[in-house]
């Protein structure tokens, strides 16, 4: 390639690309699928040039097509067979493998052109080409473990320590992959993407270990990410209105990957503001942090509240089982390099949540502490409600586990039924909640989870 090849300027095609992309980068996957096919069929490109950018405009609506399917989410748990391409389980992965393979031929005809006569637009073509390949295959890895987090949507608790190390080696594998600036928008949203279920999974495990500081910068990290990702939506209708004017166009709706992150993260901050509810009130007058959690879905702090009003319930805690965790300090946050003896007794039993009074009731801790320990075999489970009557207390305990560290009592004055339906009910529905692996199943389109 001569110099002056190599400094020649190629506005037209690179323009068409950018602009490709930046309609991709604000998810106008149909839009940016008919652009590039007007293109093609309005280019009148000849020689190897032109058959190198009439097979990268091909692969590019077949890209557009892709990531629609992708950010929709309509793969998941889909059964095989079916008169529909979509209906295969493995459609995703045959779309994009056949992308891949396109892209790869652009690749091939960009080397394959004669020594000393490749332009700079064909060299332009391969090489994006070739980023593009390392797209393929992320979108490919990243595709498996949606399916992955889908099928866990059924399982009494999920290794979220585990999906996360998957997701940092996909983000290691392909940081620097396709990085040339013409695909800036779709490195910057395979980024943004990635960063958000990462913190977000990593907040669900660090909740589970009741680390306050971690899981708050994981919300908090995840939260920014996902408004800025947000405002490319808001910065879309802005646009339409000001070019059509008037109502005449409908505002583009995120894609169903974008609305369920949200819908995640929402599910996390509930849990969150439950279980450091006493290290968040320290912050707030009573008052306000009622109207905070209230807006909260699902607001535990109110439905338990509720519950104790409705049914006369003396007691309802959530208490966290800190053996063997040598970091364990406490309620919120504490310097790295402060110093407390390890708990011992019932301090190794706090309550994280008691209502109504806030504080956990003495009287009873050994009792709930012996059946936590008698029981365990059926708490583990995590879906049995224990019962038990103390008749030198004169008490009723209901317990039930949502997950392996968090034990949720019931305390009642007097003798209750063990069948009692609606308590049972209750604390099924409440630790089901908390185990938080519903919003897996709603992975998938239409899904109530």
């Amino acid at each position: 390639m001569t110099e002056v090849e190599e400094l020649r300027p190629v506005p037209r095609e690179r323009a068409i690309l950018e602009s490709f992309f930046t309609q991709l980068g604000i998810f106008s996957f149909d839009r940016a699928k008919d652009y590039v096919e007007k293109e093609k069929d309005n280019s009148k490109s000849a020689g190897a040039a032109g058959a190198i950018w009439a097979a990268l405009l091909a692969a590019l609506a077949h890209l557009a097509a892709a990531e629609k399917a992708y950010h929709n989410m309509t793969f998941l748990g889909q059964k095989m067979g079916g008169q529909s391409f979509f209906s295969r389980k493995d459609s995703i992965r045959t779309i994009y493998t056949s992308l891949y393979n396109e892209l790869r031929k652009v690749v091939t005809m960009g080397r394959h052109s004669q020594p000393g006569s490749a332009s700079y637009l064909e060299d332009l073509l391969s090489h994006l080409s070739e980023q593009l390949c390392h797209f393929t295959q992320a979108r490919m890895e990243m595709a498996d473990l949606y399916e992955k987090m889908h099928s866990l949507g059924s399982q009494k608790s999920i290794n979220s320590d585990e999906l996360v190390t998957t997701l940092e080696a996909v983000l290691h594998k392909y940081s620097s992959k396709f990085h040339h600036p013409i695909l800036g928008r779709v490195e910057e949203s395979f980024q943004t993407e990635v960063d958000v279920v990462t913190q977000l999974l990593r907040c669900q495990a660090q909740v589970s270990e009741w680390h306050f500081l971690p899981a708050l910068l994981s919300l908090h990290g995840a939260n920014s990410k996902l408004t800025a990702w947000g405002q490319l939506f808001q910065r879309q209708k802005e646009t339409r209105k000001h070019l059509f004017g008037g109502q005449s166009q409908k505002a583009v709706q995120p894609p169903h990957l974008y609305l369920w992150l949200q819908r995640f993260q929402a599910a996390l901050l509930a849990k969150f503001s439950f279980y450091f509810h006493e290290a968040l009130s320290r912050q707030t007058a009573a008052a306000d942090m009622r109207a905070l959690t209230a807006r909260t879905t699902p607001d535990y702090h109110g439905k338990i509240s509720s519950f104790i009003r409705k049914h006369d319930a003396s007691n309802v805690s959530l208490v966290f089982d800190n053996r063997g965790s040598e970091s364990f300090q406490g309620h919120g946050y504490h310097h790295p390099h402060s110093y407390r003896e390890a708990p011992k007794g019932v301090e190794q039993f706090p309550a994280v949540v008691s209502l109504p009074s806030g504080e956990r009731p003495l009287t009873h801790w050994p009792n709930v502490i012996m059946m936590m320990g008698d029981r365990a075999a059926e708490l583990n489970t995590l879906d049995k409600v224990v019962h038990f009557y103390d008749d030198k207390v004169q008490s009723t305990y209901y317990l039930t586990r949502p997950e392996p560290h968090f034990t949720l009592v019931v305390i009642f004055d007097g003798r209750k039924s063990e069948k009692d339906l609606h308590i049972a009910a209750f604390l099924q529905e409440i630790s089901g909640s908390l185990r938080n692996s519903k919003p897996f199943s709603t992975l998938k389109p239409g899904s109530k989870g």
